[in-house]
């Protein structure tokens, strides 16, 4: 199933998302598990978050898939993060113990997404890989996403992602979901999104978005996870 046919076959739902717009960073809480901290980044990291994105293990799965070259670069895509009129729920992954700075994530898309529910998604770097801090981190990061003040919201959404037993001749009530979208061949995500509880609802080929390349059939899974009860 290609993009096109998504927004062909969209419904559309009566849900909750958060109140829009969302506080500035400034005033997030910060999230502690049990190895990591979680906070927005700001300025003061703009040479650690520049080590990090000069590696190309670390940007592989990024929107660009390429290293930074420069800390400019790194300048926009952080100016990027603290722009309070954009709409996400991002935050820095630091170890707590030595408030090193080891990845970023969290909601990069609360509406208009390609699923209609918003999006979750973090990169970690490499030397971190392999040790659950994947699903540490987002594990507190939706502990925090749910807690968010609610309004409600009637969007378009893809079919699948709804669960078998609600109609979809809409707008019908639905809880509300996050989805995500995995490279079939990145292994270690899907681990971390199964862990979290979220369920498979479909694999189709999109053109892939990043630069490099642009426009060649990407196959994704497809994952959705519904507000806890």
């Amino acid at each position: 199933m290609a993009s096109d046919d998504i927004n062909a076959t969209s419904v559309a739902v009566r849900t909750t998302l958060p109140r829009l717009p969302l506080p500035p960073s400034s005033e997030w809480s910060v999230i502690h598990t049990e190895r990591l901290l979680l906070r927005p980044l700001t300025q003061d990291d703009l040479e650690a978050y520049y080590a990090l994105r000069r590696q190309p293990e670390f940007m592989a799965e990024s929107s660009l898939g390429k290293p930074d070259s420069d800390i400019s670069e790194t300048q926009a895509a952080l100016d990027d993060l603290v722009n309070p009129e954009r709409e996400n729920f991002l935050f820095g992954i630091f170890i707590a113990a030595t408030g090193e700075l080891i990845g970023d994530g969290g909601i990069h898309t609360i509406r208009f997404g390609p699923l209609g529910w918003p999006e979750i998604g973090y990169k970690l770097a490499p030397a971190y890989w392999g040790r659950g801090y994947g699903t540490e981190s987002m594990g507190g990061l939706l502990k925090a996403w749910w807690q968010l003040p609610r309004q409600e919201a009637e969007i378009k959404v893809h079919p699948n992602s709804l669960w078998k037993n609600e109609e979809v001749e809409g707008p019908v009530l639905s809880r509300e979901h996050v989805v995500a979208e995995i490279a079939t061949y990145n292994k270690g995500s899907q681990r971390v999104v199964e862990k979290l509880g979220f369920r498979h609802f479909g694999t189709w080929e999109e053109p892939d978005t990043q630069l490099h390349r642009l426009g060649q059939p990407l196959e994704l899974g497809h994952y959705a996870l519904s507000s806890p009860p």
